[in-house]
């Protein structure tokens, strides 16, 4: 969509893309918030470091990051793209290492990081479509 002026606004569909986009981190982080010790506890078990530490980082990423990425704000959303994208990478050597697994979990494992590649490319596609030169705020008006 073109506002008045020539710059381009983000419109419905952009704001339901970016909300799909977005589904995965915070079907993670809305439980992890409700059981912050189980989950840490599970990082632990993944051999994750620091799983208190990391259990809230991630749970702080995948609550905030959704809702900068969903509503750009602070037209942040390119920055919470990003930083879910590295996440997203994150994951695969510490919960879908599949190359640590025998046959048949190892071609689970391995189907989940390929999901999780692509998921890292539609990221930063939103990340990089919001940097786009003359691309205005979601809203018509100036935060």
């Amino acid at each position: 969509m073109m506002a008045g002026d020539g710059r381009r606004t983000a419109g419905g569909s952009d704001l339901a893309c970016r909300f799909l986009l977005s589904v995965i981190f915070l079907s993670t982080g809305i439980p992890a918030l409700l059981s912050p010790a189980s989950f840490a506890t599970g990082l632990r078990q993944m051999g994750v470091p620091l799983p208190g530490f990391s259990a809230a980082a991630t749970i702080a990423l995948t609550i905030i990051g959704p809702l900068v990425l969903i509503f750009d704000i602070k037209r942040l959303g390119w920055a919470a793209s990003f930083a879910l994208a590295a996440f997203t990478a994150l994951t695969i050597p510490f919960g879908h290492a599949f190359w640590r697994f025998g046959e048949p979990q190892r071609m689970e494992e391995m189907r989940i990081a390929i999901e999780h590649v692509s998921l890292i490319g539609g990221l930063m596609l939103a990340g990089l479509s919001s940097l786009r030169p003359g691309r205005a705020l979601p809203s018509s008006r100036q935060r």
